[in-house]
């Protein structure tokens, strides 16, 4: 089996309300909106209070949510903003769609069966962000290699003086 199939391949099926079922699985696109909408991967994974004490029920809808993205899943709908210092945030809770029918995932989960969820989302996730033959995620300091430019486009080629004057067509 290949790592990124391994990688994508998901945690526990978790059942739905309307007598169907879904697997999780956090591609980048889904870590890219949780990390949007909760600013950084550890407050993604602190996201659901386990005292008892906070918030549960909305976090898991966010984070369950995130996992059923994709093609034939769910489609997210969320409001975004930009800062004073040019950063974008989701602005508020992101509603998840079934694309077949519609159908909000929240209206689609078992309340009495949040700590199936809440399981089924740490395997996932955890699964998601294992670097390959490793069970971790990538230490904060771990380099990365960058690929050289492809050259010079539209937004990185100079300017071109303000004398300039093309030469007709045609002529």
């Amino acid at each position: 089996m290949t790592a990124g199939t391994d990688l994508l391949g998901g945690g526990a099926s978790i059942p739905l309300t309307d007598g169907t079922s879904v697997q999780l699985r956090y591609s980048m696109r889904a870590l890219a909106l949780l990390e949007a909408r909760y600013g950084s991967v550890q407050n993604v994974q602190n996201a659901v209070d386990k005292t008892g004490n906070g918030a549960a029920f909305g976090p898991v809808i966010q984070l369950i949510g995130a996992g059923v993205l994709g093609p034939g899943g769910f489609e997210p709908h969320y409001r975004e903003h930009q800062d004073a210092k040019g950063e974008r945030r989701i602005s508020g809770d992101i509603v998840f769609r079934r694309r077949t029918d519609g159908a909000d995932i929240a209206d689609l989960l078992y309340p009495g069966a949040i700590g199936q969820y809440v399981e089924a989302f740490q395997s996932a996730f955890q699964k998601a962000l294992a670097a390959q033959g490793n069970d971790a995620a990538p230490t904060a300091g771990a380099t990365i290699e960058t690929l050289p430019s492809p050259g010079e486009s539209s937004t990185t080629s100079p300017s071109v003086p303000s004398t300039f004057l093309p030469t007709p067509s045609g002529t």
